[in-house]
């Protein structure tokens, strides 16, 4: 298997279960994979989080948050300038001092933002509860449900499934996925940005804002970040 150039320019993205994709473009324009093309979704953002069970998060650049209905955005009180979705009662973000906060139950209507400990630049939560972080330092955290427990290795961007499916984008920009204690990297990638949905297929963007789709099965060769 290798990796396959999906049409289309997006710098962020973020996928949930089926190839259920959704972006933000240079624009900050919202757009949902159909399988075959983007389809443009209302509204603006810069940052988008999907969930397992389609549920999406996304954050504007006034630091706005706002949760899709199905047929529109909901506005959440709130701040934060990235967020990331498992599923509808997994949803956590970061704001833009670098505090960490998770949705109580990650109800739109009723819930509350609940800070935790720690300064984190990139958030990323799983449907399994499972969440992983990368500071301004680009040092890489675990989160064991009271506190932060570094893992070796230095990211720029890390985003979890599952709590067997981890990636993240190194220092240089290589692709990497963590197994058995370790980092493997990606054969013949380079990305800005990655995200591994539930099923294990990948999906990323590089320096051109192309957009890359790679399915398992996965070819890496082992090497520490």
């Amino acid at each position: 298997m290798s990796w396959k150039k999906i049409d289309g320019i997006l710098t962020q993205l973020a996928v949930g279960r089926d190839n259920n994709v959704w972006g933000i473009n240079f624009k900050d324009e919202i757009f949902q994979y159909t399988g075959q093309t983007w389809r443009n979704i209302e509204g603006l953002a810069v940052n988008v989080g999907v969930g397992a069970d389609g549920t999406v998060w996304v954050v504007n650049r006034f630091d706005q948050i706002f949760a899709w209905n199905g047929i529109g955005w909901t506005n959440v009180p709130g701040a934060l300038v990235q967020i990331s979705v498992g599923d509808k009662s997994q949803v956590w973000g970061v704001n833009r001092a670098d505090n960490v906060f998770y949705r109580t139950n990650g109800d739109v209507l009723n819930g509350t933002w609940v800070q935790v400990p720690g300064l984190l630049i990139n958030v990323s939560v799983a449907s399994d509860g499972t969440v992983w972080g990368v500071s301004r330092n680009r040092d890489i955290f675990k989160w064991n449900g009271k506190d932060w427990i570094q893992i070796g290795g230095k990211l720029k961007q890390i985003y979890t499934s599952s709590e067997s499916s981890v990636v993240g984008i190194g220092i240089n920009n290589n692709v990497l996925q963590y197994k058995d204690g370790q980092w493997l990297q990606y054969k013949d990638i380079i990305l800005e940005n990655v995200a591994i949905s539930i099923d294990n297929n990948l999906w990323g963007i590089d320096s051109m804002e192309e957009i890359y789709m790679f399915q398992p099965n996965l070819l890496y060769t082992s090497r520490f970040v």
